[in-house]
């Protein structure tokens, strides 16, 4: 994601109360690691959607540390 975003993002995950935590890997360069139990991966999935949907660009990276 942009790293301009990241701040923005991190603010929505909060408001939903602990239903992920984020973790800053490169903050230049934008990544960030999500970890959540399995139960909510719904939820979680929703929220990048509608987060999406506000103009933020998420793009899946594996093993980056």
């Amino acid at each position: 994601m942009n790293r301009e975003d990241i701040g923005f993002f991190k603010a929505v995950l909060e408001s939903y109360e602990e239903v992920a935590l984020l973790t800053v890997v490169d903050g230049k360069g934008g990544v960030v690691e999500l970890t959540y139990p399995a139960a909510v991966e719904d939820v979680v999935g929703s929220i990048i959607l509608s987060v999406g949907k506000k103009g933020v660009v998420f793009r899946e990276e594996r093993d980056v540390r």
